[in-house]
């Protein structure tokens, strides 16, 4: 979005006083979260600054009290930041929620080659595809992103092409679930994989973002084949949220805690060296003390060096 607004001859800075509107881009996983846009949206009333939402507070719960009457760019529509913005200057309020589709098909979301201003100009970060296949019963994420829609494999590679050739020396794949990728065009995440790194020059790097158990369970293979390449990191996070079955199947996350134990008991067979990263929610509504033990018997079989603990938090709208 800042490189659009940048190309339309704004000037982007990082002086909240300074500006002129804000565009806040917005995150509903935790209510701390929804919490900080809240936050900011009045503190921008108070100060008189033109603000544009953007994010998934915004996609999920568009009727949210302390957004109303402020403009909107969906997170598919993010190619349209310009209007929006434009209008917003004008004292009129715009909400664009549409998702890019194909006939019937939920499409990837905006274009990859769009113009960015990157935060670190060494690291490019490509979505490979937005939504997710699950249904998970804490997550209000779903609400924003809905189903799956991967972008093709040569925009993605195509992509990564350009940014190399633009200096940058990681590029970081990312989605709300990396391992689902390409279910919904036909393809999978190693045929993904397999092409990029063919694209990737010396001294550059590769480094696969968050996937869920399930859809990487039958790619193991292919997917330490992958994470031993030496321009691929061997890193992967895989988030197992709860080491009790019935909490698992609670939260309807579609594998059992047996099964996470096989990918990473694969994976570490496989790939010397490989960072396994996980997360845990901590407080589940059915969680008994005994499901809490069973979560800090597998964290203490495995010590993963990254583990990232979260809270539960209600969310509106979910189970």
């Amino acid at each position: 979005m800042a490189g659009l607004l940048a190309t339309y001859g704004y000037k982007i800075t990082d002086d909240a006083m300074a500006a002129d509107l804000w565009l806040l881009n917005s995150c509903t996983v935790k209510t701390p979260s929804e919490d900080g846009l809240r936050n900011s949206v009045e503190s921008a009333s108070k100060l008189g600054k033109k603000v544009v939402i953007a994010g998934c507070v915004s996609q999920g719960a568009p009727s949210t009290k302390f957004i109303e009457g402020l403009s909107v760019v969906g997170v598919q529509q993010i190619d349209r930041v310009v209007e929006v913005v434009e209008e917003t200057f004008k004292g009129h309020s715009v909400r664009l929620f549409g998702q890019k589709k194909e006939g019937p098909k939920k499409l990837g979301g905006a274009s990859l080659h769009l113009p960015k201003i990157r935060k670190n100009p060494l690291i490019e970060i490509i979505a490979i595809n937005t939504g997710c296949l699950n249904q998970c019963t804490y997550c209000k994420t779903k609400h924003a992103r809905g189903e799956l829609g991967s972008y093709p494999i040569e925009e993605i590679v195509q992509r990564g092409v350009q940014s190399f050739a633009e200096g940058v020396r990681e590029i970081w794949m990312t989605s709300e679930d990396t391992g689902a990728y390409g279910r919904d065009i036909g393809v999978s995440l190693p045929d993904l994989l397999y092409e990029f790194v063919k694209i990737i020059p010396e001294g550059c790097m590769l480094r696969l973002g968050m996937t869920n158990p399930p859809y990487i369970l039958e790619h193991l293979e292919d997917m330490a084949i992958i994470l031993n390449h030496p321009r691929v990191y061997s890193f992967l996070h895989l988030p197992v949220q709860a080491g009790s079955d019935q909490v698992l199947e609670d939260m309807k996350r579609e594998y059992t805690s047996a099964e996470f134990c096989h990918v990473v008991d694969f994976l570490r067979s496989k790939v010397p060296g490989v960072t396994i990263a996980t997360d845990v929610i901590c407080g589940f509504p059915t969680e008994t003390e005994e499901d809490f033990e069973e979560t800090l018997r597998l964290i203490d079989k495995y010590r993963f060096p990254s583990l990232f603990i979260n809270q539960f938090f209600p969310r509106p709208g979910t189970p």
